[in-house]
């Protein structure tokens, strides 16, 4: 049985686009999802060009998405519904129109750029800042990666805005049957790490803590209630969010953040903690939007 909503993933012909396939691939089998291939053909803005590159253009994105589909019945078992699109948009505001009732959207890292594409990694940042559905980013995901047992991670700084990206982490976990580790950064000013080296507890870490331990523990409990086989690890650390997200980031196999946090407001799509992680995270990393 699918949803109705299937799993979005943009393709353009580059290996992490084919990476992107495989891990939307296996995402949308787990949670019962049909998958959605779809390539753009948009020319490069006011430029006239032959019949004859529009048909090449066409021909590529077709065999593009043949390779992706062919990946992706690889990837996943016979049971998993696949269709494929040529989209004549650019492929920006194609991925967006179409993941408005998409389940999630998928990209690579980066795309292959060349002039008839556009270069994937300028997709994912702007998918990341105007998405209202959770995009995830794609980044170096092999076989090894498809087997494996590590934890998924998601970051929470206890606030409404976190909270979709909690409940989509546990969803994610419990489908994959692995371990959730939580994450709650405290800092109070780059210098206050400098006082704790030598150490002074500036801003009262020991307090700070419990605080934080409490604030992260009334963020999950009902999760861990509705999720009890989803074995949870909490992790309370004076650091930057960044920091410790791309500390735990090295031996998780997915990266759930909030699109922004307690500093954000209901204009603000992408917050820095959030950029910096989908940049710098070596895994995938999963951006939910936070609910206005």
């Amino acid at each position: 049985m699918t949803t109705n909503a299937p799993t979005v993933v943009g393709v353009d012909g580059s290996s992490t686009a084919l990476d992107a396939v495989r891990w939307a691939a296996a995402d949308a089998e787990l949670h019962h999802s049909d998958l959605l291939l779809v390539s753009s053909t948009c020319p490069p803005a006011d430029a006239v060009l032959p019949a004859a590159y529009f048909e090449a253009l066409r021909s590529g994105s077709e065999s593009a998405l043949a390779e992706a589909e062919a990946m992706a019945r690889h990837s996943a078992s016979s049971g998993l519904k696949i269709s494929a699109i040529v989209d004549t948009r650019p492929p920006i505001p194609a991925l967006l129109d179409l993941s408005a009732s998409a389940r999630m959207t998928v990209v690579g890292s980066r795309g292959i750029g060349l002039v008839n594409r556009a270069v994937l990694g300028s997709v994912s940042s702007a998918l990341a800042s105007h998405t209202h559905v959770p995009l995830t980013v794609v980044r170096g995901w092999t076989a090894t990666d498809e087997a494996s047992r590590r934890a998924v991670v998601v970051g929470t700084d206890g606030s409404a805005a976190s909270r979709p990206a909690l409940e989509v982490a546990f969803d994610e976990a419990a489908a994959r049957e692995v371990g959730l580790t939580v994450v709650h950064a405290w800092s109070g000013a780059d210098f206050a790490l400098v006082h704790a080296s030598a150490g002074v507890d500036l801003f009262g870490w020991a307090t700070k803590r419990d605080e934080a331990e409490d604030v992260l523990e009334k963020s999950i409990g009902d999760l861990r209630l509705k999720y009890p086989d989803v074995k949870v690890r909490r992790a309370v650390v004076r650091d930057r969010p960044v920091h410790a997200l791309l500390d735990h980031a090295q031996a998780s196999q997915l990266v759930v953040v909030g699109s922004h946090g307690r500093g954000g407001f209901s204009g603000m799509l992408l917050g820095s903690t959030s950029r910096k992680v989908l940049h710098s995270a070596q895994c995938p990393v999963m951006v939910v939007p936070s609910r206005h």
